[in-house]
């Protein structure tokens, strides 16, 4: 049986953003398990904070970063963040970070854009485009939002050489300009298809293709469909630890 101690951490990381918190943390690990730590990156137009869970075996390098849900009513990718949170054991070279939400306002209130109204999923500085007002207004301008600032500035910082978001209703594995093994890997690890998720224009300054073409990472969109049964998010979330340490 496996005796957890308590682990105090204090999240301070150097020359990272200005909010985020150094308040030590306690933290609850198995004596051989992987060490979990907590910062806040920045935090959402009403105040609320986002939050990124960090897990780690000391020395890992294959670093990953998950994204729960961008758009706040896309509450799917919720759950598997929170198995990857609880799961007792990782792989020794995965490094992964853990961000449940990164529309903290939206989640809260089942909605899909920030509380200004901006589609976050629209606000990044890659082929970006004014749009009108509605659930995918891009907003005033590129990364007008502080959410679009904190996940911008966090990707540069972190260098992860994946990062999966989740999304509903769509049904698959968007397909990429780069990386369709790992693409694939996924969608077969996930039982889903691969999709390319055609916009017909809409899709301006989208989080996935802004890393994919202004940064070194690979970034995969997950689309689970209306519902997502348990049986899915225990694949998905075992597929996110094998894939992500494997690549």
């Amino acid at each position: 049986m496996r005796i957890p101690r308590l682990l105090i951490a204090t999240v301070a990381v150097a020359g990272a953003l200005p909010l985020v918190t150094t308040a030590p943390v306690a933290v609850a690990v198995a004596d051989d398990g992987p060490v979990t730590t907590r910062e806040v990156v920045g935090t959402s137009v009403r105040g609320r904070p986002i939050t990124v869970v960090h897990r780690a075996h000391e020395g890992a390098t294959r670093r990953v970063l998950v994204i729960g849900s961008i758009h706040g009513d896309e509450r799917a990718g919720l759950r598997i963040v929170r198995r990857l949170v609880e799961r007792p054991d990782l792989p020794p070279e995965l490094d992964l970070y853990l961000a449940r939400t990164v529309n903290p306002d939206g989640t809260a209130v089942d909605r899909r854009t920030n509380a200004h109204g901006v589609d976050l999923n629209r606000n990044f500085p890659y082929k970006w485009g004014t749009s009108p007002r509605g659930s995918t207004w891009s907003g005033p301008s590129p990364l007008s939002e502080p959410e679009s600032v904190a996940l911008r500035d966090l990707i540069r910082r972190l260098d992860p050489w994946l990062v999966v978001t989740f999304h509903q209703p769509l049904f698959g594995v968007g397909a990429n300009d780069k990386g369709m093994t790992t693409v694939r890997a996924i969608a077969r690890g996930m039982r889903l298809p691969v999709d390319d998720f055609a916009c017909t224009g809409v899709c301006h300054g989208t989080f996935t293709s802004w890393v994919n073409h202004r940064t070194e990472s690979l970034a995969v969109t997950v689309e689970f469909g209306e519902t997502a049964p348990d049986w899915r998010i225990t694949r998905a979330a075992n597929t996110v630890v094998e894939v992500g340490s494997t690549g």
